[in-house]
């Protein structure tokens, strides 16, 4: 499993992620449909690639440890 982004993209684009929820949360009626849903959009990219680096990371970690002890996670 290889990382597609860097642990500094992914908390990049977790940073991005909460200026966006929060600018949502504080302008949720001055937004057209076509904007929230934009943003929606935008989110769930953003979010998507930090969890999936998070569960490949927390794998190869696993992986590591299990190495260790002298077996393999399940």
């Amino acid at each position: 499993m290889s990382h597609e982004i860097t642990l500094a993209k992914a908390a990049e684009k977790a940073e991005q992620a909460e200026v966006v929820s929060r600018l949502l949360e504080s302008y949720p009626h001055q937004m057209a449909e076509s904007e929230v849903s934009a943003i929606a959009s935008l989110l769930a990219r953003l979010t998507g690639e930090v969890s999936t680096w998070l569960i490949e990371e927390q794998a190869q970690r696993m992986d590591a440890e299990a190495a260790k002890r002298g077996g393999k996670h399940a």
